[in-house]
């Protein structure tokens, strides 16, 4: 590989960093409400306070739970693993943190002494020790592994991220060496196999600028657990050496709350290569390991461990020959096989994706094969993974940050403590509901779930994943439909248990017949066979979840290849489509103009933010669920006289109420009309999206948007924060609402898409440039992009699955490259 080369990974296009980076605003603080909202929230946090106790008594969580608040990690770089296997994270000054291998839970462990790479330089020569350090510029405790006593400088670490790939560049002093390692994850589009495999590559290139030969050797270690004491020493440890050909792998078995888990790390004797591996004490000085490697350039046997450990590290190393003005290559692969876990209280296990392709008795052999997989196919995901990016990268006329932006905040479909499970037959007889459709779909390609925050304990938030899911949908459709036909199931289903909404303390069924939930459970509890973990509102009285269903059916039918499955699927989602609409027509349209109603309490996505009457918001979704509605109608053959009419009167009734010339207000109330609402034309966005026709005229559109980019864009920090929810004609934030005062890093993304197909690509690029330049620049928040910010450095929900919406703005884009 030529120096030309080593340069060209770290200055391409992606999130780069220094080991010392500073960012403009260093210390963003977690979310707290004004005073003047916080005099309102009283009675609610009372009741959220009461309702998080109870849990805490009963061994459970709260869906939120407000006294245990992520906070930031300044230093995240891109996650390692599959998609819905479990992910790792990682540092970008070097190692390994925040474990997500527990189905549906982030924890938020700091970077792992244990866990690291270490590299050794001795000359060839005389074997006279050259430099020796853990390829890392973090700090950590001095009591751990104390004879581990060398880091990088962190001036002499950069770091680039484009997901699913990442490369670290380290340069070892004054020796001549640097080492780059490139981080490569298996997530390529299309494909639904070896993107659910639960491992990541290392590939590291090593150069050699000085005079003379050297030998250099690449160690990398890792312990059991997930760093959380909790998990440390609950079971014994079980370690292997197994080798076939050239490729030697170090298994380690053990538990991680009580799921049993067995990590890999392997490589490969080529290229003059000698492999050695040892075992070591995670809680000792570590001084054997380290001591070996200085004196020798490679690992010894270690057998004064106990004969039954409770704690165990593994460690591989790589040792080989580096000419000058030379380089040489070297791969490692990281495994974690935890084929059958469950959720939080166990009704059920469930087998991993990845199952269907590894699999069998002896784990440790299972998760060697894994590791050799992972090393045979670098090359070819690496080549895979770059075609996908490159007509992206290659495109002159897309800004830099977006082509970083596009791909890195694509983290989340790995590391938003994802699932993706293998059909089991005994989920149709416990789920009576679940169609044959959804069969037929699961047994293909399985079940999927993703939570809607690291701290929002809830799976699959389908008011959430509206947006979120052109992510999947452009890159894993078959999930997507897996996803929305269970959904479909999930509408006859009732819940009669009672809870009482947090809200406003009213009873309330969990979940009514002919709605849609609004998320499919708590992980602490057990998903699908519990749905609804969300109390807040009683989320049957929503109006925008059966609505977006309704779109979705129809967009997720008309985008996504289904053969000859196409005819079934259709008549399948109109069956329910139809219960929704005409329930719609019946209930929420209480004065018959054919435009639905808001019931003057936060009954939709914003559910701090109220609406009351015809609102843009839910007006706009109605408008274009029953367009969408109609669409599937005609489709299948069956009459539309009676939803055309509705659907006029809809369209006469929303502009008559909203539209004031030049934008539509945020609801009926005259105090109200002075709000800008970022997100006002979100269901005529996924009208266009379908490339469906909207009867408002272009001027009209054309000023809503012109109007939302000058006062929700512009005015609001210069326009360097994306588009925030609300903000008055009186040039103010709309400080009516916690939500106003938001910018949404989903809705700035969804809200950019529309100005794109509308033909406003100057606005768009700025809108959410300013989003992404202050969540993954001017605040340390890259790889864990929050729900919400402000532009004092605020946020709420770190890990948040709506800024996924950053892939309709692709499919804009891709739209218009077709036409």
């Amino acid at each position: 590989m030529s120096f030309e080369h080593r340069d060209r990974m770290l200055e391409g296009i992606g999130w780069k960093a220094r080991g010392d980076r500073i960012p403009e605003f260093p210390n963003p603080r977690p979310f707290f409400p004004r005073l003047k909202h916080s005099i309102k929230l009283i009675p609610l946090f009372v009741r959220v306070a009461l309702h998080t106790f109870v849990e805490w008594w009963n061994g459970r969580e709260a869906f939120i739970d407000i006294f245990n608040v992520f906070r930031h990690f300044t230093y995240t770089g891109v996650p390692l693993g599959g998609i819905g296997c479990g992910s790792i994270g990682t540092d970008f000054r070097g190692g390994f943190n925040r474990f997500s291998i527990i189905p549906g839970i982030k924890e938020q462990t700091e970077t792992q002494k244990c866990n690291q790479f270490i590299v050794t330089v001795h000359s060839k020569k005389t074997f006279e020790l050259i430099y020796q350090s853990i390829l890392s510029c973090a700090e950590f405790p001095a009591t751990v592994l104390p004879k581990w006593d060398t880091t990088i400088p962190a001036e002499d670490v950069r770091y680039r991220g484009l997901f699913p790939r990442a490369w670290q560049e380290f340069r070892l002093g004054s020796s001549g060496v640097t080492v780059v390692v490139e981080h490569l994850s298996p997530v390529i589009p299309g494909d639904y196999s070896d993107s659910s495999l639960p491992l990541a590559n290392f590939e590291f290139h090593v150069f050699n600028d000085s005079y003379e030969e050297v030998e250099v050797s690449i160690t990398m270690s890792f312990r059991n657990g997930t760093g959380n004491r909790k998990w440390n020493d609950e079971n014994l440890c079980q370690s292997q050496k197994i080798q076939k050909d050239t490729m030697v792998v170090r298994t380690l078995a053990h538990t991680v709350k009580g799921m049993p888990v067995t990590y890999a790390i392997g490589t490969e004797e080529k290229n003059g290569s000698k492999v050695t591996t040892c075992l070591f004490d995670p809680n000792g000085t570590g001084g054997r390991l380290w001591s070996d490697l200085e004196a020798y350039g490679h690992l010894s046997s270690y057998d004064h461990l106990p004969s039954k450990p409770k704690e165990l590290g593994i460690a591989v190393c790589s040792s080989f020959f580096v000419p000058p003005d030379g380089a040489h290559n070297t791969q490692f692969s990281l495994t974690w096989y935890m084929p059958q876990v469950h959720f939080g209280t166990a009704e059920r296990f469930y087998n991993r994706r990845y199952c269907r392709f590894f699999n069998g008795p002896d784990a440790d052999e299972v998760t060697a094969a894994i590791c050799r997989h992972g090393l045979q196919n670098f090359s070819t995901w690496q080549k895979k993974i770059e075609d996908w990016q490159a007509p992206v990268l290659n495109d002159q006329k897309l800004p830099e940050w977006y082509k970083s932006a596009i791909f890195n905040e694509l983290y989340y479909i790995v590391d938003g403590s994802t699932v993706w499970f293998e059909y089991d037959p005994d989920w149709k007889t416990e789920e009576s509901l679940m169609s044959e459709q959804t069969e037929k779909q699961f047994k293909e390609y399985g079940r999927f779930g993703y939570m809607e925050s690291w701290e929002y304990f809830m799976i699959n938030t389908y008011d959430v994943h509206f947006y979120s899911s052109w992510a999947i949908l452009k890159n894993w459709p078959q999930i997507e439909m897996s996803m929305q036909l269970d959904f479909a199931d999930q509408m006859d289903r009732v819940d009669n248990n009672i809870a009482t909404s947090l809200a406003d303390g009213e009873q309330m069924t969990i979940k009514s017949v002919d709605r849609i939930p609004h998320d499919m459970g708590h992980p602490m509890a057990d998903p699908w066979i519990h749905t609804n973990a969300y109390i807040l509102h009683d989320t049957g009285r929503w109006k925008d979840l059966n609505l977006k269903f309704v779109i979705s059916c129809y967009r997720d039918w008309k985008l996504i290849e289904l053969g000859s499955e196409k005819g079934q699927v259709l008549e399948f989602f109109l069956g329910k489509c139809t219960k929704i609409v005409d329930g719609a027509l019946e209930c929420w349209d209480k004065d018959n103009d054919g435009m639905i109603e808001n019931d003057g309490f936060a009954d939709q996505t914003y559910d701090v933010w109220k609406m009351t009457g015809t609102s843009a918001y839910c007006g706009s979704l109605w408008i274009a669920a029953l367009s969408s509605y109609i669409e599937m109608l005609k489709q299948s053959g069956l009459p539309t006289k009676h939803y055309e009419e509705k659907l006029e009167m809809a369209y006469d009734a929303y502009i008559g109420k909203l539209w004031n010339g030049t934008f539509f207000k945020f609801d009926e109330l005259p105090e109200n009309s002075k709000i800008v609402m970022a997100d006002q034309l979100c269901g005529f966005w996924a009208m266009t999206a379908m490339d469906e026709p909207v009867q408002i005229s272009k001027d009209k559109m054309k000023s809503a948007l012109d109007t939302i980019f000058k006062y929700n864009v512009q005015m609001y920090n210069n326009g360097r924060c994306g588009a925030v929810n609300g903000y008055l004609t009186s040039e103010r934030v709309d400080g009516s609402s916690i939500q106003s005062e938001e910018v949404w890093a989903g809705i700035t993304y969804a809200l950019s898409a529309m100005m794109i197909e509308k033909g406003m690509d100057e606005q768009a690029f700025k809108t959410s440039e300013g989003l992404f330049e202050s969540i993954w620049h001017r605040f340390p928040l890259q790889y864990q992009t929050p729900e919400a910010i402000t532009s004092d450095g605020m946020y709420r929900a770190l890990g948040y699955m709506r800024p996924l919406s950053i892939w309709a703005i692709q499919h804009a884009l891709d739209r218009r490259y077709r036409e």
